[in-house]
């Protein structure tokens, strides 16, 4: 049974499916795959025939260093196939996720010179592909009987041009005969399409073994990335300013500016506002003019003019929490690697959003029609009130962007609801108490749990934004799910245990409760942030992203319905209705313009989980800072940036900017 993310992926795609929801197979930058789920194991097969033994190696230490967007369990190589397995809970239903993921994996084999039209048995171009004993590749068709050089085997002599006995191999499930039957397809002629499926005959989607994948969800084609030599090449204007830069983001991941008690001239806590004073005392000694709005927020501003353009960014951070490998408040640095928290999200743009001001300041040749403005808030990643004051008492911008999500633009940005379901606890339950989340918002690393014959049991997950769930490895999740085998096998029980089992689980799409959709903004998303139970209660907060045309009404209701009968009590206790732009508004279709001309690249704007200043203040949208292929390291342990990233997005927000305030 393939599973929802993988038929998702295939829709999108346009891959087959083979043998009755066998497997699913196509291409990828031009790469043969195939891929099944088994027991919630998603594997993909790659032939990798005529790989070098230098870059066999290479390829196998790559796998073992590198985190994959995902919870990698496994691979192998062998018969000049690689196999690689992953839980399908990692991609949480969503195309682009297991896109990603893909081209990561055949970025990395065609830097190793693996030619992709490669026979799958001796290893020389084909231009034929088959599935050959039930695995897509390219394949000649008078090797489809024929023995040939297992290049997956390192020890292999490739000095001896001939083949020796132990080279021999055979791809087949019976390796004592050759491959015939139905396990082989006869091949498939190449077309200039990438789809496979334009190369099967009416006669063969007529077959059992072949059917068309539904679209029942469409996700937004993954930009490419961009060469590294392009992002150097952009940052280069702004390396003058480097060390003068990195101290000044030292200065602001020193503070750990997450949300505190509202006092006196602190609504948000002394560290936010910390923050806020240390960032407009930088703006001041460039020589800007600065304005504290309420201890709330602030803004930097250039230019004359009637009306106001600007950048919006946050410096108030989440909690650190665990698994860090340096000090979180202390910026880190190892080559071009970046680390602490808010190097990402979002300091570290707000940072290069002031030197890309300053940039434009300097210009003698930039004459804005309209005033430039740099507003900064303290309190994003707890609602946004900083900036919902802001536009109470200062000038709305006429346009603009916000550098917290990703490039190339965020025309749609989901809904965010914020879900509490409360249980009375029995006498007869297990735990005594537990305890996990320092936020909704984020996936939580460790969850802390003490039964009632006074066991103390710790179960350490990984951390993950909470619009992309399937990133980290939830606490909570894995602690239900471990004490529920371990009750079941010793006699034990606890109510709420089986009740989060049943209607949460591991899922990150909300399939159990109701709450499964999709659309071409994307697919929900639910995380377990914060997990409480004391002897009286238990409860369990939850994070929900829904996508544009989600119906949050009916939701509700749907929801209601289904934790009733287990004696929940489920109260809503925030929403943020879904943001949407179309895709030629000219705001969009301006940064759209200038990530293309500037990079080099081409991509259209993406719609995202995660919420922004976007939703607080009107006409802007998120622009950067990540960009494509750049691992989704936000609200994670170990948050990190390469410099020269930060520094290239400094030269894209300058060119936005310029044009912003210069429109007609």
């Amino acid at each position: 049974m393939l599973s929802n993310s993988l038929l998702k992926f295939a829709a999108s795609e346009h891959w087959q499916v083979y043998k009755n929801d066998a497997c699913v197979f196509g291409t990828v930058n031009g790469y043969c795959i195939t891929a099944s789920t088994n027991e919630a194991i998603t594997t993909f097969y790659v032939p990798v025939a005529g790989i070098a033994p230098e870059n066999l190696i290479e390829l196998t230490v790559w796998l073992e260093k590198t985190r994959f967007p995902l919870i990698l369990v496994n691979y192998e190589m062998t018969d000049n196939f690689m196999a690689i397995r992953a839980k399908d809970t990692a991609f949480s239903g969503t195309a682009s996720q297991m896109k990603r993921f893909l081209n990561i994996l055949t970025d990395k084999l065609n830097k190793l010179d693996i030619d992709s039209e490669a026979c799958a048995i001796c290893g020389l171009p084909s231009d034929q592909r088959a599935l050959y004993v039930g695995l897509f590749c390219h394949i000649h068709g008078d090797c489809i009987h024929k023995v040939g050089i297992d290049f997956t085997n390192p020890e292999r002599d490739v000095h001896n041009l001939s083949i020796s006995e132990a080279e021999l191999l055979i791809l087949n499930d019976d390796a004592d005969a050759p491959a015939t039957g139905t396990d082989v397809i006869p091949p498939l002629p190449i077309t200039d399409k990438s789809d496979p499926s334009s190369s099967i005959s009416d006669d063969q989607n007529q077959n059992d073994d072949y059917s068309d994948v539904s679209a029942t969800c469409e996700d937004e084609d993954m930009p490419e990335s961009i060469p590294k030599e392009r992002l150097v090449k952009l940052a280069e204007p702004f390396m003058l300013y480097e060390e003068v830069f990195l101290e000044d983001l030292a200065a602001l991941i020193a503070i750990p500016s997450v949300q505190g008690e509202n006092e006196e001239g602190a609504p948000f806590g002394q560290e936010p506002k910390r923050a806020l004073e240390t960032f407009l005392s930088i703006a001041k000694r460039m020589g800007f003019h600065t304005v504290n709005v309420d201890n709330v927020a602030g803004y930097v501003e250039i230019g004359v003019g009637d009306e106001m353009v600007a950048c919006v960014c946050h410096l108030d951070v989440v909690p650190a929490g665990s698994g860090w490998k340096h000090d979180p408040w202390e910026l880190n640095r190892d080559g071009d690697t970046l680390s602490g928290r808010g190097v990402m999200d979002n300091k570290g743009p707000a940072l290069a959003c002031l030197y890309a001001m300053k940039a434009l300041r300097e210009d003698d040749s930039f004459f804005p029609k309209r005033r430039i403005r740099l507003i900064v808030g303290i309190n994003e990643e707890s609602g946004s009130q900083c900036l919902a004051h802001y536009g109470n008492v200062e000038e709305i911008p006429v346009g603009g962007f916000t550098a917290d999500a990703c490039f190339p633009a965020i025309y749609a940005e989901k809904g965010i609801a914020r879900l509490k379901l409360t249980m009375k606890r029995n006498t007869e339950d297990a735990i005594k108490e537990a305890s996990a989340g320092h936020a909704v918002n984020m996936v939580p690393g460790s969850c802390e749990v003490l039964l009632k014959d006074n066991t103390s049991i710790s179960y350490q997950g990984q951390m993950a934004h909470a619009s992309r769930p399937e990133d980290g490895l939830n606490a909570i999740a894995l602690a239900m799910d471990t004490l529920a085998e371990s009750f079941e096998e010793d006699g034990r029980e606890d109510t709420f245990v089986a009740f989060f089992n049943v209607v949460i689980g591991q899922e990150t799409d909300g399939q159990s409760i109701g709450l499964a959709f999709c659309d071409e903004t994307g697919a929900t998303t639910v995380n377990a942030g914060i997990l409480s139970i004391d002897e009286k209660e238990a409860s369990v907060s939850l994070d929900i992203r829904y996508p544009a045309h989600f119906d949050y009404e009916e939701a509700k209701e749907r929801v209601a319905n289904i934790v009733k009968p287990y004696g929940v009590e489920a109260v809503w206790e925030s929403h943020t209705p879904p943001l949407y732009l179309p895709k030629a508004s000219p705001l969009i279709q301006t940064l759209t313009d200038t990530y293309t001309d500037l990079t080099g690249t081409s991509g259209e704007a993406l719609a995202t989980g995660g919420g922004t200043y976007a939703r607080a203040l009107s006409n802007i949208c998120a622009f950067g800072p990540a960009f494509p292929g750049q691992p989704d390291v936000s609200h994670q342990a170990n948050e990190h940036v390469e410099i020269t990233e930060l520094l290239a997005g400094a030269s894209l927000y300058q060119e936005a900017l310029k044009r912003l305030a210069n429109q007609e």
